[in-house]
């Protein structure tokens, strides 16, 4: 059978909009959550980078200083005794030379205090000024109470570039424990950086003094980490002496970590400016996919909800809408229709007709053959009367064995519909039908054409029944 599609009522309208609410609302909280992963793994991620890097820089400080440490010691030992005699520079200067390149080191110094000297590795022979601001380091050495000592010279000076360098100094004693001279052991930055490096090429390490000035790598000396590096504030800079600090920067095509860390040892501050961008666009891709799968299940759950309102809206609307025995609109859904304003004024400002009909003797066939038969009879006429109409058509059941038809046509043209009816029934079932046709016009209520077409179905009927007549 052809039936009009239902049009969806306040309640679905209101369901609708429920479920639009729904999705927005699980859709922010989706997004929420993708969000807050992201920061956890970025979290995760710092912790996880920072604690490999710094575990490792700290390693191969400590190896370095370790290692250097123990060279100055022993060197400051062996020249003990060669500065306690009388020895020749130039004898010195090779034997520096000579230690230098089976250390690997940038330089070793030596100062004699006794013959106010400076000899060094590379080959040069420099009398001390303690007074100097170039040997004023020397007499602050001689006053501490360790014996050794960790440096990392960085001079603004031209002229002692060469110097440039971490320094393992250690005080050289005679027997009688006075202080006769220092040996210096100078590692080039080049060493160190190297083994940072090793770790991971995404890792830049640099030295900066506490007021943010750069001074290592070389290339970059004297620039100030604010210039540089906009994003760092002065207030977390100026913390680092008491507590580390991380800093994250992120922008469309880059992540970076920049890690501060004050070693107090040579009065300076390292950064490690780690390149995380591989990390962080991987973790926000499947984070991604996590939000728009979450999305996606969302929609579909919200769906399936709406999906069984919708179904079941439909099914309480056609339990109250439709007929449950011939299936075609029932009385009810008709006063609800003329109750809206729009509607009947539609009919009464278009070409409209009515036609209302029964079957002959109906109530016969109940008393004679049981309401089961009658009920079969009823569904067979229903079905064969809206084979016979357009889609636009309405076909009501009015009540009992009495069904009404509102056509988009004339009633001259509707005879020709209410003939094609009345003859299929004839010829595909044992029953007639007596018919009644009435135009609405301008001025008609629903009553008063309901009124005019049932009486042409009572003329109909007083004229023999198994007819079609028009009023």
């Amino acid at each position: 059978m052809k039936f009009k599609r239902a049009y969806f009522d306040h309640y679905m309208i209101d369901s609708m909009r429920m479920a639009l609410f729904i999705i927005i609302v699980l859709s922010l909280v989706n997004f929420a959550h993708y969000n807050m992963s992201l920061n956890i793994f970025r979290e995760r991620m710092i912790d996880t980078a920072l604690e490999r890097t710094t575990n490792y820089t700290s390693r191969t400080l400590q190896d370095v200083n370790d290692t250097y440490a123990y060279a100055s010691q022993v060197l400051a030992e062996l020249y003990a005794y060669k500065i306690q005699q009388d020895y020749n520079p130039a004898d010195i200067l090779l034997d520096l030379k000579e230690k230098e390149k089976s250390l690997s080191v940038k330089n070793i110094g030596l100062i004699d205090i006794r013959s106010n000297l400076y000899l060094d590795s590379l080959g040069r022979i420099l009398s001390i000024d303690t007074s100097s601001e170039r040997d004023r380091w020397i007499q602050d050495f001689l006053e501490m109470p360790q014996d050794y000592r960790y440096y990392f010279y960085d001079p603004d000076n031209l002229e002692y570039e060469t110097l440039y360098s971490f320094y393992y100094d250690h005080k050289i004693k005679n027997k009688s424990k006075q202080v006769i001279g220092i040996l210096g052991v100078g590692i080039n930055y080049d060493e160190f950086y190297n083994r940072i490096q090793a770790l991971d090429e995404g890792i830049d390490v640099s030295f900066l003094t506490k007021n943010g000035e750069i001074r290592l790598p070389k290339s970059i000396k004297g620039e100030s980490i604010y210039s540089l590096y906009p994003h760092v504030s002065k207030e977390k800079f100026q913390s680092i002496e008491n507590e580390n600090q991380i800093i994250w920067k992120h922008n469309a095509s880059e992540s970076f970590l920049f890690y501060f860390h004050y070693l107090k040892d040579i009065n300076r501050v390292l950064l490690l400016k780690i390149n995380v961008t591989d990390y962080y666009n991987q973790s926000r891709k499947q984070h991604f996919y996590s939000f728009l799968l979450g999305v996606a299940l969302t929609i579909i759950v919200v769906l399936i909800n709406l999906s069984a309102s919708i179904y079941q809206s439909n099914r309480l609307k056609r339990a109250a809408f439709y007929d449950s025995l011939t299936h075609c609109r029932n009385r009810n859904y008709l006063d609800s229709q003329i109750k809206k304003y729009r509607y009947w004024q539609k009919i009464r400002q278009t070409e409209y007709s009515m036609i209302a009909f029964d079957i002959d003797h109906f109530k016969s066939i109940n008393d004679t053959f049981g309401h089961s038969e009658g009920d079969r009879v009823l569904k067979q006429v229903a079905e064969i009367a809206n084979s016979c109409l357009r889609d636009s058509d309405e076909f009501i059941r009015w009540g009992g064995d009495e069904f009404i038809i509102l056509l988009n046509m004339n009633a001259q043209h509707a005879v020709t519909i209410a003939n094609r009816i009345k003859e299929n029934v004839e010829q595909e079932t044992l029953v007639s039908l007596s018919i009644g046709i009435t135009d609405i016009s301008v001025k008609d209520s629903f009553k008063s054409a309901m009124k005019r077409a049932d009486s042409a179905l009572y003329d109909a009927k007083e004229n023999g029944r198994n007819q079609v007549r028009v009023r």
